[in-house]
């Protein structure tokens, strides 16, 4: 029922040297007509087995490609929900870090607070602009 075929091509020119490997894999559930008659020669029985073993792994193919799909989407929300929350979690980070600095100048520390928001401001906006130099490349 499986049939592969390998081709594999080499040359060699100037700009060096080049080879190609094709690999053609026929997978097909059923045999062809031909190999079915042959089988229906040796066993009459044999072409109900084969129709059944062939729905059956069908519905096992259509069955893996919906697992795969499921874990992939599975996989995809999780992420999306992780990026999600590791920016609230981020900008939760920067208010308390500039709420952090305006309590130090009200307390009389203007050169802690100064420094604390200062860095605080110049980090969010290089982090927002790799960001946005990244999304744009």
């Amino acid at each position: 029922m499986g049939n592969v075929q390998i081709t594999d091509k080499s040359s060699e020119n100037q700009a060096g040297m080049f080879r190609e490997q094709s690999v053609l894999i026929d997978d097909h559930l059923l045999p062809n007509a031909a190999e079915l008659e042959r089988l229906k020669q040796v066993d009459s029985s044999i072409i109900p087995w084969i129709m059944e073993r062939t729905e059956k792994e069908q519905s096992a193919r259509l069955q893996w490609n919906k697992t795969q799909e499921d874990i992939l989407k599975y996989n995809l929300k999780g992420t999306h929900r992780f990026n999600y929350t590791a920016l609230i979690f981020a900008f939760l980070l920067f208010v308390l870090v500039i709420l952090s600095a305006v309590f130090c100048i009200i307390k009389g520390k203007n050169i802690e607070g100064t420094i604390l928001g200062g860095t605080a401001i110049i980090t969010g906006i290089i982090f927002f602009l790799r960001t946005s130099i990244t999304r744009n490349s």
